[in-house]
């Protein structure tokens, strides 16, 4: 059952010799004009960036704004950002009322694009969404993932494997969002359903036909969400499994959250499996307030060559773990879809050893597409001096214009 559920995905893993080729001509996406306006600590910001150099090295003291800069980047692709940050807080803190804007040009093959987000904070609005136009016109954020993608590493993600399972659970469901693009509507509408269901079952009301309704859409996109999140660890595994690099090979599981069960089963079989386990939760969940499910699913990892979960590995491990997944996803996003993210690392030299940093840096400098690193000095990039793109961060807030410093 499991592999008739993963039929196509495995077809299109086996294909290695078309894959490569698929890789090699992946497009990527550079950022060659960047402006933001009232973000965090930037009252203006414009960055013009050469054409010619796919990585862009920023550096400066702490608290002078790189992972800030590093963030108005991320949000050019679906999503929250690499901080997963309430909009409103991304305004200056001293004034929050007001608005914040991110534009890009991006070049995309043969494509010039440009790519804007805003964001305005409304008094009394509840929710929070953000605007996007793609050369002017409104689109939905739904559509950004065609245009542009980003992958992301910062020092909060370090000790990801040794940390809180919703922390794992987020960044799976981020690169999974990438194969499946309706991943993030069937996670929110399975969450949107279990709250409904829980707040029904706490205030003690019985409305049958309310309850199995919810049960059934908890059934549907929930299996959906399940089988997304298997896939995608499918195909991660498979890339581990082909490159050797020096970075340790992680081995990708999916614990609890029914997954030994559901993996049985097919999308249909998965829907009614859920569905079934909400009904048959009501009274755990009115006495204990829990009742488990596919929104518990734990991402486990083991170093593969100490035979070592990876949660009782070293910082430096555990972070040498999270690099060689991302990379194994980037590598899949290449075959998979024709198409290379952003890669935004924040920090990145931090933990690894001279053999892995220069390992990571030619790693990335043969990606076909722009990759952001961070830094306080220079110095740990010194291999990369001859082919990218230097920043002095601290030199970006003394440019701005007098029409901005004064608002």
């Amino acid at each position: 059952m499991y592999a008739r559920s993963q039929g196509t995905l495995s077809a299109t893993v086996q294909c290695s010799g078309a894959m490569r080729q698929d890789e090699t001509s992946a497009a990527g996406v550079f950022v060659r004009r960047l402006q933001a306006v009232r973000f965090r600590n930037y009252p203006f910001l414009r960055l013009d960036l050469p054409a010619d150099v796919g990585q862009i090295v920023l550096t400066g003291k702490n608290g002078s704004g790189k992972t800030n800069l590093l963030e108005a980047v991320s949000l050019l692709a679906p999503g929250k950002g690499l901080r997963q940050a309430g909009f409103r807080d991304i305004l200056p803190k001293n004034d929050m009322s007001g608005s914040w804007g991110v534009t890009a040009v991006l070049d995309k093959g043969d494509e010039e694009i440009e790519l804007a987000t805003d964001y305005e904070n409304i008094s009394g609005h509840r929710t929070e969404k953000r605007r996007v136009r793609l050369n002017k016109a409104v689109i939905p954020q739904t559509d950004l993932g065609e245009i542009c993608s980003a992958v992301w590493l910062t020092p909060a993600m370090d000790r990801l494997f040794a940390g809180e399972p919703a922390g794992r659970r987020r960044f799976l469901d981020r690169l999974t969002q990438t194969f499946f693009e309706g991943h993030a509507r069937a996670c929110a509408a399975y969450g949107q359903a279990l709250r409904q269901w829980g707040a029904l079952i706490r205030e003690g009301k019985t409305d049958e036909r309310w309850l199995t309704a919810l049960e059934k859409t908890m059934g549907k996109y929930g299996a959906k969400a399940a089988l997304a999140r298997r896939e995608t660890v499918f195909v991660l595994q498979a890339e581990l499994d082909r490159e050797a690099t020096v970075f340790p090979q992680a081995l990708l599981s999916l614990q609890g959250g029914g997954e030994d069960e559901l993996a049985k089963l097919s999308e249909a079989e998965s829907a009614e499996f859920i569905r079934a386990h909400f009904s048959e939760s009501r009274d755990i969940y009115a006495q204990s307030g829990s009742a488990g499910g596919v929104h518990t699913v734990d991402l486990a990892a083991v170093h593969r060559e100490k035979n070592m979960p990876a949660a009782a590995c070293s910082t430096g491990e555990q972070k040498a773990l999270l690099i060689s997944v991302l990379l194994a996803h980037i590598r899949a996003q290449a075959k998979r879809k024709g198409a290379l993210p952003l890669v935004l690392f924040d920090e990145v030299a931090a933990h690894l050893d001279d053999r892995r940093r220069d390992a990571l840096f030619d790693e990335i400098s043969a990606l076909k597409t722009q990759v952001w690193l961070t830094g306080t000095t220079p110095r740990p990039f010194e291999s990369l001096k001859e082919t990218a793109h230097f920043v002095a961060v601290d030199e970006l807030l003394r440019t701005v214009p007098d029409w901005a410093a004064a608002s």
